[in-house]
């Protein structure tokens, strides 16, 4: 294994602990590490220490560092303090890059996004120009930062835009979808009902329906329209993708008031699990290590049982849509095991089920 493999092992490893862990863990579980200190004997346990305290130094040399604070742990004495690691994503990634066009404006705290750096709009052209010319000192580490600089630039900010940079491609959407956007949007605007062909993919079949839509947003990768549906005289969270030949319901027959309650942020949190008015059961979820530190890490399920034999974990969900949450635990496969509810645990392996038999 090189260095650089090891580093990244490293790193990964602290990135997906959001509690400190000691050095202990680290050394017996970090691939380039782990051999030695579990196998070795004291002389090669001591030289993986050395390694390990090499690797903070130059790491700390490119600018990550890895301190140790100290942790009370429940160790042969209660209560012991030993040194314990916890690198921060706050700290480890860089800011986003934003650019000002318009009046400054106080905006709240965004606690879960990672820290910001506002460019004004004037100051782009000088900032694109400069890292220009420091990227042609080709061949020194000057030269190489200034070419990562213009990288992340041209993916913040697409104006940015350099030759022979990195960039990001979204799938194509069609010009049907965006039509039918816009005319989602206007009624939003406009309060005004839309008609569609919606595809229920619990029933597997399209179904007429008229929608209020009071929001739209953007939820783990897909667009949805939050709204009350006419049929059900229920609120509903409808993925736009599945909705077809939409129209403007025209008229007083299309009006709506918007209920001075909604807000569409009271949605954006949730899981697609969770995007629903329906009254949510428990799911207690088994997860297999290393899928568990994942789901863990994500912020996923409320943890009710941390570490099994496996170094697994036990997390119950808040379900309002049954149909979501076997969908997501689909890919999963054998690293999720369904511990209850019954009926949640026969329909995922319905599922898999006729996933087999798809792919037979």
């Amino acid at each position: 294994m090189t260095k650089t493999e090891r580093w990244l092992n490293l790193l990964a490893f602290l990135l997906d602990h959001h509690y400190p862990v000691t050095r202990e863990e680290i050394l017996s579980q970090v691939d380039d590490y782990k051999t030695d200190w579990v196998q070795g004997n004291e002389r090669a346990r001591e030289s993986v220490r050395r390694k390990f305290e090499r690797d903070k130094k130059e790491l700390k040399a490119l600018g990550v560092t890895i301190e140790p604070i100290k942790q009370k742990v429940m160790a042969e004495h209660a209560g012991q303090e030993v040194e314990a690691y916890l690198l921060k994503p706050r700290d480890f990634y860089l800011p986003y890059l934003e650019v000002r066009t318009g009046p400054k404006v106080s905006r709240p705290a965004r606690h879960y996004f990672l820290p910001s750096i506002t460019l004004e709009a004037n100051d782009l052209p000088i900032l694109r120009r400069a890292a220009e010319r420091v990227a042609q000192l080709a061949d020194t580490p000057l030269g190489a930062a200034a070419r990562s600089a213009l990288r992340k630039l041209s993916f913040d900010i697409p104006e940015t835009d350099v030759s022979g940079a990195e960039r990001a491609f979204v799938e194509p959407t069609s010009p049907q979808s965006d039509r039918q956007f816009a005319l989602l949007r206007q009624g939003v605007e406009q309060r005004q009902a839309v008609r569609c062909r919606y595809y229920a993919i619990g029933r597997d079949a399209e179904e007429e329906r008229v929608i209020e839509p009071y929001g739209l947003m953007l939820s783990w990768g897909h667009w949805y329209c939050v709204g009350r549906s006419r049929e059900r005289n229920a609120m509903r969270v409808f993925r736009v993708d599945r909705m077809k030949n939409v129209r403007l319901v025209e008229g007083e027959d299309g009006a709506f008031a918007l209920p001075k309650s909604f807000a569409i942020g009271s949605y954006l949190n949730r899981a697609p699990w969770e995007l629903s008015d329906e009254k949510p059961f428990t799911a207690r979820v088994r997860f297999a290590f290393p899928q568990s530190r994942w789901v863990i890490g994500e912020g996923l399920g409320k943890v009710v049982k941390s570490v099994t034999d496996d170094a697994g974990a036990e997390l119950d969900f808040q379900v309002r849509s049954m149909d979501a949450f076997v969908r997501w635990l689909l890919p999963l496969g054998a690293q999720a095991e369904v511990l209850s509810p019954p009926v949640l645990k026969r329909r995922l392996d319905a599922a898999r089920g006729a996933l087999r038999k798809l792919y037979a």
